[in-house]
């Protein structure tokens, strides 16, 4: 078999591989869906408020530098809006009218929920990708029919890869430092095994 038919055939092994993990961990372990936490509807409210946002249960957001530190319920904030001749005109506001100023964030909350959900569906996929990567890392070494060899490693590494970059922002930068050096370890310890050979 010519050479270049090898390599094919191991590409080939490599990507279906990873290809053939990730609709496995896929069908036997569903990931979270962002509508199953936060419901896609349309809200029809005419005025929103702090009170009407949390209701619904989102977060409200005043805008920043619109209330002062110190105004008593019966007092006014007044803002100049204009001033012609003698005459000035102003706009004033109540305490709750400032504190209704901002937006809201409908969807905060099962947002959180839902990234939360998330990133513990990354942590197992990342721990099942690295498990199976491994396994086929160390089958790829074991065999002696190069194509099947090359490719089953490849697609280890692969996998591992996957798996990696599923949970990556998931991982505290000491774990990751930890993990490229392991997985940098494994590949410098396969290259040295393989191409002794």
């Amino acid at each position: 078999m010519p050479k270049f038919k090898h390599v094919l055939l191991a590409i080939a092994i490599a990507i279906v591989f990873v290809f053939f993990v990730g609709v496995g961990i896929s069908s036997f372990y569903n990931a979270p869906e962002y509508e199953d936490y936060c419901e896609e509807e349309e809200r029809h409210v005419d005025e929103v408020t702090n009170q009407k946002c949390k209701d619904v249960g989102g977060k409200w957001n005043p805008r920043e530098a619109t209330i002062p530190e110190k105004i008593e319920d019966n007092q006014l904030l007044c803002t100049k809006i204009s001033e012609k001749d003698d005459a000035v005109t102003l706009n004033c506001q109540t305490q709750e009218q400032l504190y209704n100023q901002g937006d809201c964030d409908w969807d905060f909350y099962c947002r959180e929920e839902f990234e939360e959900e998330n990133e513990k569906y990354n942590s197992v996929v990342f721990i099942v990708a690295i498990i199976i990567g491994l396994i086929a890392l160390v089958s790829g070494i074991a065999l002696n029919v190069p194509s099947i060899s090359s490719g089953l490693m490849g697609g280890g590494i692969l996998t591992i890869l996957y798996g990696t970059m599923r949970y990556w922002f998931g991982l505290p930068d000491f774990a990751r430092f930890i993990l490229l050096g392991i997985t940098l370890g494994i590949l410098i310890w396969v290259g040295y095994k393989k191409l002794k050979k």
